[in-house]
């Protein structure tokens, strides 16, 4: 089973980008548009392998190929992936996809010229979106509080940019091995020094990408929102996270005298008393103000840290060995080796169809640019390796006899 997604994030200007974002500007190198790199390169590529693959009469499939096209990824997949896996399973089985491979990873990194690093994930990490709402009192502008309300959930957001989560090695006995266990911390540290992508498979990450407060210039706002996007690292959990809003939000709380209805009703709520004394050094206003606000926060979007797929096996064998051959070059060898996807996929929704979930595309490291922002552009002689990958895998896993990949047999697996 081959996935990608057939929707991008939206343009918020087009003006910004070289060519246009939907035009697939193509200047000799780079195709330039939306989706360039997420997720059109891989939906085009896999149709290309396949429609080469086809186009040649001697070859007949001897295993059913499914391709998954989600069309609502960029929003949780609910309804396309959210559909197709429970349909699939119902039609096939549990465990019944001898491997499915879907967007992500970290892509291809030659280090030192000599070793090709295939990174393809294994394993996701989770995902809830904290939704954080203010009521409170408005009135004309021309005699405004000393904060309206935008300038109070303004605290909260400087407050939570100000704690970010820490970045942690899990201990594991490969790891302890080599490492003193009490360097893990000052190594995970270090790590996290190298970029993004490295900092954000140690940790947590918290962004604030959704605010919206303000009807009118001189009236203060009575509705405020923001949105705060995390993805869990295997080392935290969701009330956790839960957990830390709420720590964090105490010290605005007390400053403004708010009122907080914190996620009533929902499942895996922290453990956490919210009326606990504390004092965190905040100046009062210089008079009374009755600001008569209500926080209310809910969350949505909870999904647990993913299973790991297995890195060792026939399903392993034939989907590394595919990558070691695709990218074999003269005096290199190439290591496929498992990581830690930061984002999530589709692959969410198809947990019980196999454990065998792998989400990569083979991308060269500095060849696929901007995701989700201006000038998103793939390198298309990179994309044209992308294919050949994709032509490889569907001949190999065809032809594999390996015991623990059985071939359908029954009339529904037939293609």
């Amino acid at each position: 089973m081959l996935a990608a997604h057939q929707d991008v994030v939206p343009v918020p200007d087009d003006s910004a980008w070289s060519y246009p974002p939907f035009s697939g500007h193509f200047d000799g190198q780079w195709l330039w548009g939306r989706g360039a790199s997420d997720d059109k390169n891989s939906l085009t590529a896999l149709m290309s392998a396949l429609e080469e693959l086809l186009a040649n009469p001697n070859w007949i499939p001897k295993r059913t190929i499914i391709f998954a096209l989600g069309f609502d990824e960029e929003c949780s997949g609910r309804r396309g992936a959210g559909t197709i896996g429970p349909y699939l399973e119902n039609l096939y089985g549990p465990n019944s996809m001898a491997l499915i491979l879907d967007e992500g990873g970290m892509g291809l990194d030659l280090v030192e010229n000599d070793t090709l690093y295939a990174l393809p994930a294994v394993m996701e990490k989770g995902h809830v979106d904290i939704w954080i709402e203010l009521h409170v009192n408005g009135g004309h502008s021309s005699t405004p509080f000393p904060h309206t309300g935008i300038g109070i959930v303004s605290e909260i957001v400087t407050r939570l940019e100000a704690h970010p989560w820490k970045p942690k090695l899990i201990e594991a006995p490969k790891i302890t091995k080599l490492i003193r266990k009490g360097n893990l911390k000052k190594l995970a540290k270090e790590l996290a020094t190298i970029d993004r992508s490295t900092h954000y498979r140690l940790q947590t990450s918290q962004a604030v990408d959704y605010f919206i407060g303000g009807v009118k210039i001189n009236a203060m706002p009575e509705y405020i929102k923001i949105g705060v996007n995390h993805r869990i690292a295997p080392q935290d959990s969701i009330p956790a996270v839960k957990a830390n809003i709420l720590k964090q939000i105490r010290p605005t709380v007390k400053k403004f005298g708010l009122t907080v209805k914190a996620f009533e009703g929902e499942e895996q709520n922290p453990d956490f008393e919210f009326g606990e004394s504390f004092d965190d050094g905040i100046v009062a206003p210089m008079y009374k103000v009755d600001y008569n606000g209500t926080l209310v926060l809910t969350s949505s979007q909870l999904t647990q840290v993913t299973p790991i797929s297995p890195t060792t096996g026939d399903v392993w064998d034939v989907f590394s060995g595919t990558i070691q051959h695709s990218f074999a070059f003269d005096g290199g060898k190439v290591v496929p080796v498992g990581e830690l996807m930061t984002g999530n996929t589709d692959t969410r929704h198809y947990l019980n169809l196999t454990p065998n979930i792998y989400r990569w595309i083979p991308l060269r490291k500095g060849r696929a640019l901007n995701a989700h922002t201006v000038d998103e552009r793939v390198d298309m002689e990179n994309h044209m390796e992308v294919v050949r990958f994709y032509y490889d895998l569907i001949r190999n896993f065809d032809a594999s006899t390996a015991a623990s990949i059985p071939l359908e047999t029954d009339e529904v697996g037939e293609l």
